[in-house]
């Protein structure tokens, strides 16, 4: 009877030390988000949010990147796909990106925005 009050106790220890662990990996770290955006695999922009003024910008063309038909607005230090011309304007509905972790991604016009914390880039 004392074994399995042990091994009880034990695996109860266990799951606590693994639910603290995966809550410490899954939460957002602390520190400044930066938002980066890149077009067919390549870097476009990379943008510190807490800096970041309210605009709407379109992805240009660049010598690395070709033009793609994607806007984005940023807004209280937050970032959204805008005017996307994808047949199912997914990126559109998935909303803003302001912690890191959170991302948006506009498959047919290969653009992507991914957020994340400033002091792990």
């Amino acid at each position: 009877m004392k074994q399995k009050r042990l091994e009880i106790l034990l695996v109860a220890g266990l799951l606590v030390i693994c639910l603290i662990l995966g809550l410490w990996l899954y939460l957002p770290k602390s520190g400044d988000t930066v938002a980066i955006i890149t077009v067919d695999g390549t870097e476009y922009a990379r943008i510190p949010l807490k800096d970041a003024e309210d605009q709407i910008f379109s992805v240009e063309a660049t010598e690395n990147t070709p033009a793609k038909p994607v806007s984005f607005e940023i807004k209280d230090h937050k970032i959204r796909f805008i005017q996307v011309t994808c047949p199912d304007h997914l990126c559109e509905q998935t909303g803003w990106c302001s912690k890191p972790g959170e991302r948006a991604v506009c498959m047919p016009n290969r653009t992507a925005v991914v957020c994340y914390a400033e002091n792990e880039l």
